[in-house]
């Protein structure tokens, strides 16, 4: 302590402090209770609602795809038919070409035997292995894989993981 300093003693205030509360005391109410209930109340009504409204939806737009499918249906088996027709005829062309230098090889036949038979007006896929008989493997298997057919033919995510050269023996 200083010389010239006296020493002083704290206080309390004039008047005393104020009462202490020793009773039980409850944090104040940001919502009341009916403002809750009411809140649950208007959420779950427009949940049930929004869910009503979206089944309806997607009822309609179900209903809209297979009405769609219907309506393609015969343009896309149209194609499917040109496309094959197409191919059995490229396949004629090729069988020509390579045995034009076999005495007595008639196209469509083996060594004289028709291997095409007649069914009357009913059309018979053939399999795609005497559809690809004059192709490689990998055109066949290019031409039937899943991934040839999906709705999204573009770049999948999963196509920069392998090298492009690899790629085609995966999928």
């Amino acid at each position: 302590m200083a010389s010239g300093a006296e020493f002083r003693q704290d206080m309390p205030p004039k008047g005393g402090y104020r009462a202490f509360n020793f009773h039980r005391t409850f944090p104040k109410l940001v919502w009341s209770p009916g403002a809750v209930v009411a809140t649950i109340f208007g959420a779950t009504a427009y949940g049930v609602y929004a869910a009503l409204e979206g089944k309806k939806k997607d009822i309609t737009d179900k209903f809209e795809d297979v009405d769609i499918n219907n309506a393609m249906e015969p343009f896309l088996t149209a194609e499917r038919d040109r496309y094959w027709l197409k191919l059995m005829a490229k396949n004629r062309a090729l069988e020509e070409e390579i045995m034009k230098d076999v005495p007595g090889w008639k196209t469509g036949t083996w060594y004289g035997e028709p291997v095409y038979f007649t069914l009357g007006d009913k059309w018979w896929d053939p399999s795609a292995t005497e559809v690809f008989a004059h192709s490689w493997g990998s055109v066949e298997a290019r031409d039937n894989l899943w991934r040839q057919h999906s709705e999204y033919a573009g770049p999948k995510f999963y196509d920069n993981w392998f090298p492009q050269w690899m790629s085609k023996w995966f999928w």
